[in-house]
């Protein structure tokens, strides 16, 4: 049976883990804009949805009784004010749709970047762990 020595580690100067630690404050920070971004983008969407759309959806409800929003009901062709209703709310949701959607990837990405910052961190563990020790 031979003697097994056991495999030596490469230990990263002082220097560098202080710039992977700096990088990886950096990804921190991005990850961070990056979810800021897309909690606006999504609290946007649901501030319009909430003050612009439902009251515009209510009030179509409320003056255009014979009609439906899909569009359906008595000839509407010399009626402008019910086609810009309904063009208006058409146009709606969207833009919701594109910033909830929106506001959910640049949360993912955030997050993913904040991940990926941990993962360069626990490979750094060792290093430093390495170089406390050897002082």
């Amino acid at each position: 049976m031979a003697t097994e020595t056991p495999p030596t580690m490469e230990t990263y100067s002082p220097e560098t883990i202080l710039s992977t630690m700096g990088s990886i404050q950096k990804m921190l920070v991005v990850g961070a804009v990056f979810a800021g971004v897309g909690y606006l983008l999504v609290g946007t969407a649901l501030f319009l949805e909430f003050t612009q759309f439902h009251p515009l959806v209510d009030q179509f409800f409320a003056t255009q009784t014979a009609h439906s929003v899909a569009g359906g009901g008595p000839d509407r062709a010399g009626a402008s004010l019910l086609n810009a209703q309904l063009a208006t709310i058409h146009t709606f949701p969207s833009l919701l749709l594109w910033l909830k959607l929106g506001g959910i990837a640049h949360v993912l990405v955030g997050i993913f970047v904040a991940l990926a910052a941990i993962v360069r961190t626990l490979t750094l563990v060792p290093h430093r762990l390495a170089y406390a020790m050897d002082e």
